[in-house]
């Protein structure tokens, strides 16, 4: 049953992803939202627009279903340091924000201790740096955050705006996710 509802919840997640990372942008020029979260957050955004994944071998949808998942269990540590700040967002962007807890709870069950993978590489998100840009100098230096919203939105155009076929399609090949993820629990 987890998998079936990992699918049913993170089909949707993925065919807004574009949509959501643009809400994600807006939570790391929030000074409302704490420093430690906002810098954990632009850090994740330098990880999507890197080359590397989290999920091993895998590309496109895929690929990026790792990414999402990542941002999710950002977004978590987010809601709990800032929670009035979060809440805002989460108002303003309810498709996004609303599934949240269901969806982390459903990850944990399909993917069991291979989220401990995805955690690890969020830990890193802090430590980020893409070309010459730290995840530390996109909250507070001008240039490092215009940087940051421009390459964020070159990725929306040129890999990250997913066809709603191409998304059901590979969601359900979703199993071969598990090996890869599974190579990695202990490292």
């Amino acid at each position: 049953m987890s998998r079936e509802r990992f699918i049913e919840l993170m089909t949707p997640a993925l065919i807004r992803f574009s949509q959501d990372l643009k809400t994600v942008l807006r939570i790391v020029e929030d000074p409302e939202i704490d420093d430690e979260s906002r810098i954990a957050v632009a850090g994740g955004l330098l990880h999507v627009i890197s080359t590397g994944g989290a999920i091993p071998g895998e590309r496109g949808v895929l690929r990026h279903l790792g990414d999402a998942l990542m941002m999710r269990i950002v977004l978590s540590r987010v809601r709990e340091r800032s929670p009035r700040a979060f809440e805002k967002h989460a108002t303003q962007s309810p498709d996004m924000f609303e599934p949240l807890t269901e969806e982390l709870a459903v990850m944990h069950d399909y993917l069991g201790d291979r989220v401990t993978v995805l955690e690890k590489i969020v830990e890193t998100f802090p430590t980020l740096n893409q070309q010459g840009h730290q995840a530390a100098a996109c909250i507070d230096d001008p240039e490092s955050s215009t940087w940051l919203y421009d390459s964020v939105h070159g990725a929306l155009i040129d890999e990250i705006d997913f066809d709603e076929d191409d998304v059901i399609r590979e969601m359900k090949q979703i199993d071969r996710i598990l090996a890869p993820l599974a190579s990695r629990v202990g490292r």
